[in-house]
């Protein structure tokens, strides 16, 4: 498991992200999850001995069902992938591994580099992990291989050395309840639960440590393979650098009511990985201008504001302005109309949809009819529309989400018309996280776009579309009715 993009997948291959989810499997692993109930011991001083030293115990918690090899593939994968659990670190690279049982108890051994995403600000970190069988479980024990305190970087615990532990409680029985734990040699008494940070740090690494180990007793396999459309790399700097660039104003400067952290990420997310795909497009093709784009229910509008700003041609369109428009210039086209797909044809290189609601389905379609007919598309998917711009419920299979049938409805709709379509799960605070990517192409029929599929298709929707109501109309509609309320509450009887 990785927060790395995962892989794109072709249309009738494998799934990914949230698409894939087994409901059914989702359902037993959720409920597992409701047993979780920690004990902390951030406040107090509770020791134990421990491979031969005195550790301070932070937190533990009781975990039903699960074996040995559930903790260990997990502490195998937080080994290889550092950043699952670390999030200021960019890739883990692995110097040395070691397996064995030692006399010392010791199964595996590792040094590793943690290699920072601000490589040139924060220090590199080598650091041993070591994996001890004890008499009564398990321990992975993390050692920063450091000269001093001040060669710790400051994404690492201030420790000489903490430990993940997987034990039998001494209970006497054949029973299969284990206790997870998190222990800490420190460098000096309570230097590492200090501060709230310090504390939320270890609450979140104990929680996180409980749902890996259930989600393996349930059998998790990855799924695909990762970065095969963007590498990891180009998207993690291109990333860096956007957020340098754009991120500490817009969420000091915020003007809406939502929460400036998580659309502002989001949309960094989202941006950075579009300018990758287009600037690898761009090398394939280099005599070619930088490509346009329509981005249709743009929102708040940021993600034009993020394109406009990195020097590619473009405008948004949403029913109603919002506030943070005003703040970001002249320069950056945001239009305020009500959109009829039915008869919208923009002439621009690239359709996006994010988060487009009733547009999503009819993205494919538009691109199919544009007048350049090289037009492509981006499409991220949320809560299920048809063509009639009404929300939709679609036929499960056994297992399935509501939203892997909807990925699959928009596909469809996409190859119907010609395009050849590419899948990839990207990393945005949201569960919808699935880009669709569209190309004109050779299609399943071999004859590349279809626009005449896609103007049947548009002829059937324009029958059946019924705009969204605007928010303000809503609002207005609300208050009109609240109003009528109190005036009948206050004539006399």
């Amino acid at each position: 498991m990785s927060n790395k993009i995962p892989a794109v997948s072709s249309l009738g291959e494998k799934q990914l992200g949230a698409e894939a989810t087994d409901t059914r499997i989702e359902a037993l692993r959720l409920a597992e999850f409701a047993k979780f109930k920690p004990d902390y011991y951030l406040d107090q001083v509770n020791e134990i001995d421990l491979v031969e030293k005195r550790w301070r115990i932070l937190a533990t918690a009781d975990i039903e069902g699960s074996e040995d090899a559930h903790f260990l593939n997990v502490i195998r994968s937080w080994t290889q992938e550092a950043e699952i659990v670390i999030p200021p670190v960019d890739r883990t690279e692995i110097v040395e591994t070691v397996d064995s049982e030692e006399s010392d108890g010791s199964i595996t051994r590792t040094r590793r580099k943690l290699v920072p995403k601000r490589v040139e600000k924060d220090r590199v970190l080598v650091e041993d992990v070591i994996v001890d069988r004890l008499s009564n479980g398990l321990c992975a024990r993390f050692v920063p291989c450091v000269q001093n305190v001040e060669d710790i970087p400051f994404y690492y615990p201030k420790v000489q050395e903490y430990a993940l532990g997987y034990f039998k409680p001494d209970t006497g029985d054949d029973s299969t309840s284990r206790q997870l734990a998190i222990f800490v040699c420190e460098l000096f008494p309570c230097s590492t639960t200090a501060t709230k940070k310090q504390k939320l740090v270890w609450r979140d690494l104990i929680k996180r440590l409980f749902k890996w180990t259930v989600t393996e007793r349930f059998g998790y396999q990855k799924r695909v393979e990762n970065d095969v459309v963007i590498c990891y790399e180009q998207y993690s700097a291109k990333y860096q650098e956007l957020k340098t660039k754009y991120a500490a104003y817009w969420v000091e400067n915020w003007p809406e009511k939502t929460d400036p952290k998580k659309f502002v990420y989001e949309d960094i997310g989202i941006a950075s990985w579009i300018i990758c795909l287009w600037e690898k497009e761009g090398k394939v093709s280099r005599d070619s201008p930088p490509p346009t784009f329509v981005d249709l229910g743009c929102g708040n509008g940021f993600l034009v504001y993020l394109l406009n700003k990195e020097g590619y041609l473009g405008y948004g369109v949403d029913q109603c302005s919002r506030k943070v428009w005003a703040r970001f210039g002249s320069d950056i086209d945001l239009r305020a109309e009500t959109v009829e797909p039915y008869m919208f044809e923009p002439n621009a290189d690239w359709i996006i949809g994010n988060h487009a609601d009733e547009l999503v389905p009819w993205i494919p379609i538009i691109s199919a009819r544009a007048t350049t007919n090289q037009t492509k598309f981006i499409a991220i998917p949320c809560c299920p529309h048809d063509l009639s711009g009404q929300k939709m419920a679609f036929p499960l299979t056994a297992g399935q989400s509501k939203y892997h049938a909807y990925v699959q409805y928009i596909c469809g709709l996409a190859a119907d018309c010609g395009f050849s379509i590419e899948k990839e799960f990207l990393r945005i605070p949201s569960t919808k996280n699935v880009a669709i990517v569209g190309r004109p192409g050779t299609g399943e029929n071999g004859s590349g776009l279809r626009p005449d599929v896609a103007a049947k298709l548009a002829l059937q929707g324009q029958k059946q579309f019924v705009p969204r109501v605007p928010d303000h109309v809503k609002n207005e509609i609300r208050l009109l009715k609240e109003q009528s309320r109190k005036g009948n509450s206050a004539e006399p009887s």
